[in-house]
């Protein structure tokens, strides 16, 4: 008798949906130029970065033409991404709030190991992104799965139980993953600057959309009670009332005759 398999229960999957984001090598030339500029007015800071440039983290309110269309289009992506993973229904009151910044590693620069703190989506898009000039990971983000790979995993080489997935995306792709996972970003070792946004995606409440379903709610509450509606959705007719009739005028004791 053969044992019969019934399913894969693929659970705590971890979604990282990608896209390419439309007329990319024109927005890319444009919005290099946009970045050059930037980095002569702007010191930058430091975050995860190791070396490189770090801009303020206001690339969804800047107004130079080429962030302005990126940042569009990205936030079209997140809209998209959000809606393959989540109830639909509850999205209805709920919108994206959302802040990214440039990030150029010149040779040698890279990001330590780090996850963003207080968003649903992180994301990833890809600028400029020199070919390794020795090979292997360079310049690749890679991905850290919190929890180990089991005993053993080494010699499966299981798809599903490893605990590390590296990519290495062209210009023009825009990678999106919770913010919760853990990544990092070797080190750049060509002569050409690496350079990407990393944007943080919050879920927000629409106070517009959130007006509306309470008045909607209100709206609803004030309705007949299902089932006591008369055929045809009408309300039934209030019965009219009778008139209450008038008691006679109570009769008078005669005295007693004596």
């Amino acid at each position: 008798m053969t044992n019969t398999f019934k399913k894969l229960n693929l659970v705590f999957a971890t979604p990282i949906p990608v896209y390419e984001i439309a007329d990319y090598e024109r927005i890319n030339a444009e919005i290099i130029r946009e970045i050059e500029v930037r980095r002569e007015k702007e010191q930058g800071m430091v975050r995860s970065n190791r070396s490189g440039w770090h801009s303020d983290l206001d690339f969804f309110a800047r107004k130079e033409p080429a962030h302005r269309e990126l940042a569009q289009k990205i936030m079209q992506c997140l809209a998209d991404a959000t809606k393959r993973v989540a109830n639909r229904e509850a999205l209805e009151n709920l919108r994206l709030e959302c802040d990214g910044w440039v990030n150029v590693n010149p040779k040698g620069g890279y990001n330590v190991p780090h996850d963003h703190p207080g968003a649903f989506w992180s994301a990833a898009y890809y600028i400029q992104v020199p070919p390794p000039a020795s090979g292997g990971m360079a310049g690749a983000i890679e991905f850290i799965d919190h929890r180990s790979a089991p005993p053993g995993q080494g010699m499966v080489k299981s798809p599903y139980m490893r605990s590390l997935h590296a990519m290495r995306p062209t210009p023009g792709t825009l990678v999106v993953f919770p913010s919760t996972l853990k990544h990092w970003v070797h080190p750049n070792d060509a002569e050409e600057d690496r350079i990407t946004i990393a944007i943080n995606a919050k879920i927000g409440v629409d106070p517009a959309k959130m007006k509306q379903a309470k008045v909607a709610a209100a709206h609803e509450s004030n309705r007949q009670v299902p089932g006591l509606d008369a055929p045809g959705g009408e309300a039934p007719a209030a019965k009219e009332a009778k008139p209450a009739r008038k008691k006679a005028p109570a009769k008078k004791r005669q005295p007693a005759k004596t």
